[in-house]
């Protein structure tokens, strides 16, 4: 999906800003703009993984930063 925004926007730019045709910009516009969101808006990444054993746990501590 990402791909198919991101070559749209590609030809929109090139007969917008070239062929001077405006519905073209807009078109390469807008989907570069929904493209860059779609990127941009998923939920980051997990800072740590891992697989635990039946009988393992974790402790999770939060520290105050020094000041």
């Amino acid at each position: 999906m990402i791909t198919l925004l991101r070559r749209l926007a590609s030809i929109g730019f090139r007969k917008g800003f070239r062929g001077g045709n405006r519905i073209w910009l807009a078109v390469g516009l807008l989907s570069w703009f929904v493209a860059r969101s779609k990127e941009k808006g998923g939920e980051p990444p997990p800072v740590y993984r891992e697989t635990l054993a039946p009988g393992e746990s974790i402790a999770i501590r939060v520290f105050e930063p020094p000041r």
